[in-house]
Parts: structure tokens; C-alpha cells; sequence
């Protein structure tokens, strides 16, 4: 070999070298990035206050509700809940755009551009919770619903039974019914729950999911006039694909409120 060909080789280590120490420092920068942004998100939904989950009236007189609704309406209109999961930290408001279902997948709840977007429903589902199934969505790193995965362990799933939902005029109380692993099916385009036979044989899969990855609690059945709640998130392994992870909740207390 001539040292013109050792130069050229020498060359090529080098740009090589040069390629994968960029890689390296990429792959640490959007790790960092990304825990930083996983910190800001339980930062601003720590500064946002605990909601009472049960309020007192007084004198026959309805209590006020513990989200101030028509202030945040006036922030953005597509503001419609509030969802507190008092285990795993998470309070946050609920969005649904009346005009893109996709929207709040990469938008905050100010309406602003952001990739890892907000927690949100579509329009196949009422605002008020009335449907037989209602589905959440919301990103895993960076975004709100990446404590959802707490309930992969089956102690904190076993320790940790409910969730609140809050709307104008109401606080609805969910016990929680199982966690699991799901495929990546959109499930309310991809199945009838307007059909009672339908709706039950999918209340029996959330009792029972066909999943490695589960945890389900013991004693709780669905019916027909059951109403579930699931918080739809990607799981935080990759390499699992387009898989959803799912925690469920039947609604189990309405209380009306101002």
C-alpha cells in the first residue's frame, strides 16, 4: 500500500469516526431533550394544584366545581374536562377539536404547535362522557401520559384504583378496571358499541384482556349501561411497534356540582 492509498484510508477512518461521534452526541442530546421535557411536563402538572376529588354543599346549595372551567374556556374553547390520576401524577385538561381529530396530537392546550402535543378525544366521542366508551389519547415521552406505564407494576396498579374526570357542573369518579397492552386497532371506528351485543363482548375483553402484558382487578363487571373511560398511549418500547398500552376506568360516582 502507497502512502497516497494510507492517506485516503486514513481519511475515511477519520470521516467515519467523525459520522458515528455526531450519532453518539445526537442520540445523548435527544435523550437529555427528552428527559427534560418528561420533567417539564410533571413540573407544570404539579404547579397546577391537586383538584379536590369530592366537594361539600352547603345548605342544599350545589359546591363549586374545582376546576375553574370558564376561565380556561376562555383560554381555548376546545377545553372540555380535566383528567387527575392522583397515583401517577397526572393533571391535565382535556382537549377535542371540533374541527381536526388529529389536532391536539401535536398542539399543546393553548393551541400552540408542539410535537408531543396534549392529552385529547376525537369528535366520535360526546364531551360529557355519556358514551359507553370513551378513548383518551395522549403521547408517551414528552408528553402527558407517560406515567400511565406506573401501572405496568402490579403493585402500583393494585395500590393506586381510580381516576377523576371533572367537566362543568360535574366530577365523575372512575375505578380503574385493568392496564394492559393493545394492538393498534382504532377502536372506536372498529367497533359497533351502539350494538348491546357488541359493547358486551368488548366490556368482557377490558375485564380480560388477551395480553401478555396486563393487570386487571379482580371483582368488577361490566354491563350494557356501563360507562368506561380508556386512556390510550404507545407503549414506551419501541420495538413493540404501533402497540397501544390502556388503562381503563367505569365510571362509578357522578357527582353535580356549580
Amino acid at each position: 500500500m502507497d502512502d497516497s492509498d494510507k492517506k485516503r484510508r486514513a481519511t475515511i477512518l477519520k470521516g467515519v469516526f467523525v459520522v458515528l461521534l455526531l450519532i453518539a452526541v445526537g442520540c445523548g442530546g435527544y435523550v437529555l431533550y427528552m428527559n427534560h421535557l418528561e420533567q417539564q411536563r410533571a413540573q407544570e402538572m404539579s404547579a397546577t394544584g391537586k383538584p379536590a376529588t369530592k366537594v361539600e354543599s352547603k345548605d342544599r346549595e350545589l359546591a363549586d366545581n374545582p376546576i375553574d372551567f370558564s376561565s380556561l374556556i376562555k383560554e381555548n374553547a376546545d377545553i372540555y374536562a380535566w383528567l387527575y390520576i392522583p397515583g401517577a401524577d397526572i393533571n391535565t385538561p382535556l382537549l377535542q377539536s371540533a374541527t381536526d381529530d388529529l389536532f391536539y396530537l401535536d398542539h399543546d392546550k393553548d393551541g400552540k404547535y408542539d410535537p408531543y402535543g396534549t392529552a385529547f378525544s376525537q369528535m366520535a366521542n360526546a364531551r360529557d362522557f355519556s358514551d359507553p366508551v370513551t378513548v383518551i389519547y395522549g403521547h408517551v415521552n414528552g408528553g402527558v401520559f407517560h406515567n400511565l406505564h406506573n401501572f405496568e407494576d402490579t403493585d402500583f396498579f393494585n395500590e393506586n384504583t381510580e381516576f377523576f374526570i371533572y367537566t362543568p357542573g360535574h366530577i365523575l369518579k372512575y375505578q380503574i378496571v385493568s392496564a394492559y397492552q393493545y394492538d393498534d386497532r382504532h377502536i372506536l371506528n372498529s367497533f359497533n358499541f351502539a350494538d348491546p351485543a357488541v359493547r358486551q363482548e368488548y366490556f368482557n375483553t377490558v375485564c380480560n384482556p388477551d395480553a401478555l402484558l396486563k393487570n386487571v382487578r379482580e371483582g368488577i363487571a361490566l354491563d350494557a349501561d356501563s360507562k368506561v373511560v380508556q386512556l390510550s398511549t404507545c407503549m414506551l418500547d419501541s420495538s413493540q411497534g404501533n402497540s397501544r398500552y390502556i388503562v381503563s376506568g367505569v365510571l362509578t360516582n357522578d357527582q353535580e356540582t356549580k
